[in-house]
């Protein structure tokens, strides 16, 4: 492949990414603390919908912290948090209950620099 080709891929790769074509890679990572009780009838939806923002996101990072944990009850404490469950992304209290799937998508994709969801 000669210099001229090279430049323009280049270049088309360029305006198909500004033309949301092809989404570009976040170049950061996103960590998702969900913060959960034992016996919590909700925490397992929230959970599960950390985990699914997880695999359909690269860059994202999900964890489940329960207050029947020292870990978990140091996260608790060091927030404030009172209720569960409770979603921190990156390290910032961002829902307390489970959230709308697309607010907290549409969140999660401005920490990764993507904008709205398509």
């Amino acid at each position: 492949m000669d210099e001229l080709e090279m430049i323009r891929r280049k270049k088309m790769l360029e305006l198909m990414k500004r033309a949301g074509m092809i989404e570009v890679k976040p170049k950061r990572k996103v960590v998702i603390e969900v913060i959960t009780a034992p016996g919590c009838p909700y925490c397992p939806i929230a959970v599960q919908m950390a985990k699914e923002l997880e695999g359909k996101y690269e860059g994202v990072v999900a964890r489940e912290l329960s207050v029947a944990t020292p870990e978990g009850q140091r996260k608790a404490m060091e927030h404030n948090i009172l209720g569960t469950p409770t979603i921190l992304i990156d390290n910032r209290v961002e829902f307390i209950g489970v959230p709308n799937f697309a607010e907290f998508e549409k969140r999660v994709r401005e920490r990764l620099g993507l904008g709205a969801p398509r």
